[in-house]
This record gives C-alpha cells, structure tokens and sequence, in this order.
C-alpha cells in the first residue's frame, strides 16, 4: 500500500513538473531565449513527461480503484491526460498551453483525489 500511496505523490510531482516546464518555456521565449536551438531536445523533455505521467498514472489510478472504487477518479486522470497530449498536438502555440496547463492541473487534482480516497479506506473511513 506504501507503494500505491507514492506512486500519487510522484504523479502529483511529475504533473507539477509537467506544468512548470509548460510555464517556462513560453516565458523564456517571450524574454527573448532562444529556444528553437533546443526544439529537438524539447520534444523529447515534452514525450518524456507525458510518458512519465501515463505510467504513473496507470498504476496508482489502477491500484487506487481496486481499493477506494470510484469511478470519477481514473475518468478525471483520462481527461486531463488527454488534454494534455492534444496540447501537444495544437498548433497554435497559446491554446497548447492553455490545454497542457489545464490537463496537468486536472491530473494533479486527480491523484489529490485518489492519494486522499485510498487514505481514508486504508484508515477503514
């Protein structure tokens, strides 16, 4: 169970992760970085995190099921997973933002859920 409880903490950090790197590349641009020099090495960072977060999610969204049963938790972590990777997808470069940033914020939400569900049925609540 100690295992299950963590794989939410390091969704919760990998999604935050996710969400930094999504703020940040957009503010460096805008400061004048340039950032196309890295554009091969930002691809890989952007499937690395989205990798990285499915994996993740897939165990502790699993594991958090068989234990607390509700349904609304995988289907919200599905959700913001899926508007993360069509962020990803968009060309315009503004509304992949703004769907990476809302689908990392729905998976962080998602894992608060699930870490706080499994906690009240390993506390017998």
């Amino acid at each position: 169970m100690k295992l299950s409880l963590f794989s939410d903490k390091l969704g919760i950090c990998a999604s935050i992760a996710c969400l930094v790197h999504c703020l940040i590349v957009p503010f460096l641009l805008i400061i004048g970085f340039d950032v196309t020099r890295y554009s091969l090495d930002q691809e890989w960072i952007e499937m690395a995190f989205i990798l990285t977060s499915l994996l993740i999610g897939i165990y502790a969204f699993i594991k958090g099921f068989l234990s607390h049963r509700q349904h609304f938790v995988p289907v919200l972590f599905l959700a913001g997973f899926l508007l993360l990777v069509n962020g990803e997808e968009v060309a315009n470069t503004l509304l992949a933002m703004i769907l990476s940033i809302i689908g990392a914020l729905i998976i962080v939400y998602a894992h608060f859920q699930n870490l706080k569900l499994k906690q009240l049925h390993v506390s017998g609540h």
